[in-house]
């Protein structure tokens, strides 16, 4: 299915994305860097929901700002969880951001996943997927 959410960006590296998107098993966070990507389920349409509206939300003006998600999924006896966050960053002039930090647990040990955060996302395009997904997702 085509993406609900989605913003990419390019550096040296490659290509960075932290997508939403509606899978048959339900609703995913996919984060993509370039050389790896993994998803996690958000837990329902209402987390999705959320997510559009704290775009929406989000202030033009300097101000704290902050909304953070958490995922998880469990496999066999591997845990891998992640926090989701969008804010406006209070060290660097309050300046938006995407950030996407995982980790994976397995019996005693906890791991450092994937870490994607998309500094000065272009925030009109994410409000008209917002807006739109709202609209179409009442």
């Amino acid at each position: 299915m085509d993406p609900i959410l989605s913003c990419r960006w390019y550096d040296r590296e490659g290509e960075w994305a932290l997508t939403v998107t509606h899978q048959a098993t339900g609703w995913e966070l996919m984060a993509t860097a370039p050389r790896w990507s993994e998803s996690l389920p958000f837990s329902d349409p209402d987390d999705v929901r959320r997510l559009a509206q704290a775009l929406l939300d989000l202030p033009a003006e300097p101000e704290p700002y902050e909304c953070e998600w958490q995922l998880s999924r469990t496999d066999r006896e591997r845990t891998h969880f992640a926090t989701f966050a969008l804010g406006l960053d209070p060290t660097d002039d309050h300046r938006p951001y995407l950030a996407y930090q995982s980790y994976h647990h397995t019996g005693q040990a906890t791991g450092l996943g994937l870490e994607v955060i998309c500094e000065n996302p272009p925030v009109d395009h994410l409000r008209a997927q917002a807006h739109a997904f709202l609209t179409g997702h009442p």
